[in-house]
């Protein structure tokens, strides 16, 4: 998914959060964390590339899926996982609406994805199986750089 549609899709989740009772600036914590869990594609983007080339290349390597690995740290089911019983176990909201933001990140990304990325993507530990290799994780990896 673009980052001008997570930025979108963080208005509803705030919504939902608000509505639900839970106190604004918690609400806007799992907006932001929505969006600001692509900072990983920053550092995925600068070692595929061999530094940094400029923003309009970073959006259109990205968004053409044209990295020869990603790891996408942050993009990773099993740390939602941990995060959730982590807030859960410690009763830190800051924590639990931080891990919120991100699941819906997720959920969005499996879904918007889903014609761009193979089943099980958004495992780290399934990335890690293929090592990281973007041409065993693109459904269509004819756009990878070389």
């Amino acid at each position: 998914m673009k980052a001008s549609r997570h930025v979108l899709a963080a208005f509803p989740l705030a919504a939902a959060l608000v509505a639900v009772g839970r106190p604004v600036p918690e609400a806007l914590l799992a907006a932001a964390s929505s969006v600001l869990i692509d900072v990983d594609h920053v550092a995925d983007y600068v070692l595929c590339r061999g530094g940094w080339r400029g923003l309009g290349d970073f959006f259109r390597s990205c968004n053409e899926g044209r990295l020869n690995r990603l790891y996408l740290v942050l993009h990773s089911w099993e740390l939602i996982i941990l995060g959730g019983l982590w807030a859960f176990a410690s009763g830190a909201a800051a924590c639990g609406m931080i891990v919120t933001g991100m699941a819906w990140h997720l959920a969005c990304d499996a879904y918007g994805n889903k014609s761009v990325v193979r089943p099980g993507f958004y495992w780290f530990f399934r990335r890690a199986a293929v090592r990281f290799d973007a041409a065993r994780l693109y459904r269509d990896p004819s756009k990878i750089y070389a």
